[in-house]
């Protein structure tokens, strides 16, 4: 494992920094050394701009279907604090912010169970039309994602009507923590992380700029944390479109997590750092001032925030009601003097991050500095009548100046006769005349001439120190050998650099699994010659790793112990016990049984067996939802649930042993919600085709919905039951 120093000395070289090295930067590195390392990033980025931007939001709704254990804002219908907007409302809403100068509403609330596709559309309309010049980002994909499926269409096909009705960009809100097990903890009925990042995916596709948060400081580990910051860096990569990362801190008033706490400033900060720091690739990093409050707002932009949100004008409640700032509401004099304070030059932004040039910093100098056209005739003859006088005033007053530059240089009668020459007295016909009389015509004449000398040495400069304007199509080097891929990259003045490597028993060693900067399939991507091109290859051999001993506690501990030692699973086995469920009662590897005392090291990737207890009456598992899970996350969420892989199957769409790392299962061989006995196998089917596994997805999550439904009603009927043998 890297020391701080290492991680640190590849920060400021501007590499990438594995999940481990952030991990150890988080826990270990001093507060001062992240707000150094993570400026230095956010000064390569933005320089020295931090942005705001004049926004409203605008919340329809706090009534939702979901209740999430974090929610301070959710409300049943009927509630006597719940509100509702019509359409008429809605844009009543809107035309009473045409008076206001404001470049942004964003559109967020609560998932109304009466709400389909039909009225999300519709709310976008009315607002645009009575804010026709105003960017509507609108809905999380957690709302997105329901309304589609509500409406039974594809990801695309809902997005496609959303942008046909007015929506420009989407926010990030509804990832919380990606971890699938502490989202069935803290957001059961909300969309998988898996459909909220296609979600985003399809935007990106589409060419729909999103935003990206996590939620943070309530029950999640640093480890989760760093899983949720590496699939979000992953998804850039893949489908680059996130223009900001906003981490949110849970507030703790009024919601079911309240014993949790909430994180301290400190960790604020460094969740702010790491986030720089991590994601490289992701442009901003945003300190929602909302969510910390102006102080630890300011300090954020020691730590790598470039950009602080807006004006807003107390048009949101989603933190106030959880105990974040009562009325958030900033005027632009108090947003720039955050960020002046902060030592940065504030930069107004509109949704895309483009500046906002006012007006009234476009005017040109006043008109009154310009000599009037119709005193020109007075002019000329009181110049003639009084050009001795005048000639002897400037000689006198040349003269005091000349004696004032002798005081400070000794003796320099030729600067002396140099001026007075320049300033005689030839009634202002030449050209120090010209500038006496029209000094800012002249400044302004000066001034354009050295901006026109310095844009043409600025392009010289590029032209030839930089080769400005050469650009070189990025190769496709996944499935190369490395070596292969350096001879070719070298032809083509570019540079390889192997960041990184794993091992897969199906890849030949030396083969190239990843590359930064990455190809697409929707643009050629170009860089300049000499660019280097990071890349992750395949391991020539398995490293030895420490088997960790995972027997006497529960299956979920043992299962994490064994992810982050680099091993994996290859088979439960569960045994009646009387006492307990999910309960690692032994260990195996390779036939052998490991105990604490056994010399436990082998090669990375090997797989463990476990012997799992369960109870007589707890016999039964069933199926989870897998449909829109990558290999990876399906084994993961199997064995979470007591089961085991089968066989794993790919199709056409999956052409060569890279693209199987790409792949997501489209269809499972036990249908979601039956019944099985614990250490069943279940089959899984992978493609790359993303829009068939979307669809999938959709349909997957409708039989979700149905599942819990049903077993809803079946706890219900079981306590009834119980209740009444009682």
């Amino acid at each position: 494992m890297l020391t701080i120093n290492e991680i640190s000395e590849a920060v400021r070289r501007g590499e990438r920094i594995s999940s481990e090295a952030a991990l150890k930067l988080w826990r270990e590195a001093p507060l001062w050394l992240l707000g150094e390392l993570a400026t230095m990033r956010k000064r390569a980025i933005s320089g020295e701009s931090v942005y705001y931007n004049r926004n409203v939001h605008l919340e329809p709704t706090n009534i939702c279907l979901f209740n999430c254990e974090f929610c301070s804002f959710r409300r049943r219908e009927g509630d006597a604090d719940a509100w509702y907007m019509s359409l008429e409302e809605i844009e009543k809403r809107a035309e009473e912010l045409q008076a206001a100068d404001i470049t942004e509403v964003h559109i967020v609330g609560g998932v109304h169970p009466k709400h389909d596709l039909d009225t999300y559309c519709a709310m976008i309309r009315r607002v645009k039309r009575a804010l026709p010049h105003v960017t509507v980002k609108a809905y999380t994909a957690v709302e997105i994602f329901y309304m589609i499926r509500r409406d039974e269409i594809s990801v695309v096909e809902g997005l496609r009507r959303l942008q046909e009705a007015g929506m420009e960009c989407i926010p990030g809100g509804g990832a919380e923590i990606f971890d699938e097990q502490l989202r069935a903890k803290i957001c059961p009925d909300k969309c998988s992380s898996e459909e909220w990042l296609a979600v985003h995916r399809a935007a990106h596709n589409m060419g729909l700029a999103t935003n990206c948060t996590m939620l943070y400081g309530h029950i999640e580990t640093l480890e989760q944390r760093i899983d949720h910051l590496e699939r979000l860096r992953k998804l850039q990569d893949e489908a680059p479109g996130f223009d900001a990362f906003i981490p949110l801190k849970y507030h703790s008033r009024g919601n079911r997590l309240s014993e949790a706490g909430e994180s301290s400033v400190e960790d604020d900060l460094r969740t702010i750092a790491i986030s720089r720091i991590f994601l490289d690739n992701i442009p901003h990093i945003k300190a929602y001032w909302v969510s910390y409050g102006k102080a630890t707002t300011e300090m954020a932009l020691a730590f790598g925030a470039d950009d602080i949100d807006g004006t807003i004008g107390d048009t949101t409640k989603i933190y106030s009601m959880a105990g974040g700032v009562e009325k958030p509401t900033m005027s632009v004099e108090e947003l720039e003097a955050m960020v002046r304070a902060a030592g940065f030059t504030p930069v107004e932004r509109d949704s895309h991050y483009n500046p906002v040039v006012r007006s009234d910093e476009e005017c040109v100098p006043e008109p009154k500095s310009v000599p009037e056209p119709e005193a020109e005739p007075k002019s000329k003859p009181e110049v003639e009548e009084t050009s001795e006088d005048n000639s002897e005033k400037r000689d006198s007053r040349d003269s005091r100046e000349n004696n004032d530059d002798m005081k400070r240089e000794s003796g320099s009668p030729k600067r002396t006769q140099r001026t007075r020459k320049s300033g005689g007295g030839d009634g202002g016909s030449n050209k120090g005349g010209f500038y006496r009389r029209f000094p800012i015509v002249s400044h302004i004449i000066l001034a354009s001439l050295f901006g026109l000398v310095l844009i043409v040495g600025l392009y010289i400069g590029l032209k030839s120190g930089t080769r400005h304007g050469e650009a070189i199509k990025v190769p496709n080097l996944l499935g190369m050998d490395v070596d292969d891929a350096r001879a070719m990259a070298e032809a083509e003045e570019l540079q390889i650099v192997v960041r990184d490597s794993i091992f897969d028993v199906d890849l030949p060693g030396g083969a190239i699994v990843d590359q930064l900067p990455r190809t697409s399939t929707v643009r050629d991507v170009t860089v300049k010659p000499g660019r280097k091109i990071y890349v992750t290859i395949n391991a020539y051999s398995r490293r030895m790793v420490e088997i960790p001993y995972v027997a006497k506690q529960t299956l979920r501990q043992a299962l994490n112990q064994i992810e982050r030692s680099g091993l994996t699973v290859k088979e439960l086995i569960y045994e009646a016990d009387m006492t307990s469920t999910d309960y690692v009662l032994a260990q195996f590897v390779s036939s052998r049984e490991i105990t604490p005392t056994t010399s436990r090291r082998c090669e990375v990737g090997t797989g463990v067996t476990l012997r799992v207890s369960y109870r007589r009456d707890e016999q039964q598992v069933y199926a989870p939802r897998l449909v829109g899970l990558s290999l990876q996350q399906a084994r993961k969420t199997l064995w979470d649930n007591g089961l085991n892989v089968g066989k794993v199957v790919y199709d056409d769409s999956v052409e060569d042993l890279i693209a199987r790392r790409k792949a997501r299962v489209y269809k499972q061989s036990v249908q979601l919600g039956t019944s099985l006995k614990r250490g069943s196998e279940v089959t899984l089917y992978l493609s790359c085709d993303e829009a068939m596994v979307d669809s999938m997805s959709v349909i997957a999550s409708g039989e979700l919905r149905k599942f819990e439904e049903r077993r809803r009603k079946q706890l219900a009927e079981a306590d009834s039951l119980a209740l009444a043998n009682e």
